[in-house]
């Protein structure tokens, strides 16, 4: 039984593993989206570095933590050998030790890439590149409660991870651009990224739902457990972002031609930042916190 110290401590770097495969997918989305705007490119690659680090971080320190609350023994426990033999050799040792080293590949070539001072990616980078980041969102279906379902179910957590991180990642460079560029090409690209975004939402909550479905079972654990109590607070938060995202959608995209409602925008896309946050701590919470009775 993991003590409330070792529970808090992994409930952190949940965070920070939701943050980094944020900002490295999302990031990726957002290079080829904006990446024809040379002041937007280099700050994208940035933003994309800094999430593999955390990544890297988050997940090496993760799997101590872990290794820690089986030892039990206070901070040193983290080391303990036996524990580290033991772990190391069963499916969730792998899944920690995949996405280890694959935010270190990540970083690597971002690192490979600033030094450079080329931006430009061939196709063997973009492989380099991607075949990590599957395997990073691969390993959520790893660890967890969906590790008892299908692996239908699996596959549906994998595509929900890959496709919010798309979303609430590509958020802060969208951001960035509404500060940088104006007028007509501003609201060309968020009209883009709207157009992509409504079929990205959908695909979301669809997979969501079905694994909300497939690990809650019935009403009663929704309304009668912390878990459905926890995952009912997480409900309103993504329903608040999507009516956010609506409105920015329908209303501002329109007029971004007028400086004022760029502006705007930037204020409300600050606030769907905040509101994705929310969503990701409410998340790594009811997962990490309160977990499935």
């Amino acid at each position: 039984m993991m003590s409330e110290y070792w529970i808090f401590a992994t409930w952190i770097t949940k965070i920070g593993l939701y943050l980094s495969i944020a900002f490295v997918v999302g990031g990726a989305f957002s290079y080829f989206l904006l990446g024809c705007y040379a002041e937007i490119k280099a700050n994208i690659f940035n933003y994309m570095t800094i999430g593999a680090a955390l990544g890297l971080i988050s997940s090496t320190l993760s799997f101590l933590f872990l290794i820690g609350s089986f030892a039990n023994t206070g901070l040193l426990g983290m080391f303990d050998w036996n524990y580290i033999n033991i772990l190391i050799n069963t499916a969730t040792g792998h899944a920690h030790l995949i996405r280890i080293l694959s935010f270190a590949m990540i970083l690597a070539l971002l690192i490979f890439k600033l030094n450079q001072k080329n931006t430009a990616t061939n196709a063997f980078e973009k492989i380099i590149f991607t075949l990590p980041v599957l395997l990073i969102v691969y390993s959520f279906s790893q660890l967890g409660h969906v590790t008892n379902l299908s692996m239908f179910a699996q596959f549906l957590l994998s595509i929900h991870v890959l496709v919010m991180s798309l979303w609430m990642g590509a958020l802060y460079p969208l951001w960035k651009t509404s500060r940088v560029i104006n007028g007509l090409a501003l609201k060309e690209r968020m009209h883009l990224f709207g157009r992509i975004a409504a079929f990205v939402v959908t695909i979301l909550i669809l997979c969501g739902a079905s694994v909300a479905v497939l690990l809650l079972k019935d009403f009663n654990a929704l309304i009668n457990t912390p878990y459905g109590s926890g995952f009912i607070i997480k409900l309103l938060f993504v329903v608040s972002i999507l009516l956010l995202a609506a409105f920015n959608k329908w209303y501002f995209t329109p007029r971004l031609q007028e400086p004022k409602f760029a502006q705007q925008l930037s204020y409300a896309i600050l606030f769907e930042m905040s509101l994705g946050l929310m969503i990701l701590l409410t998340t790594a919470y009811i997962t990490t916190v309160i977990g499935i009775e």
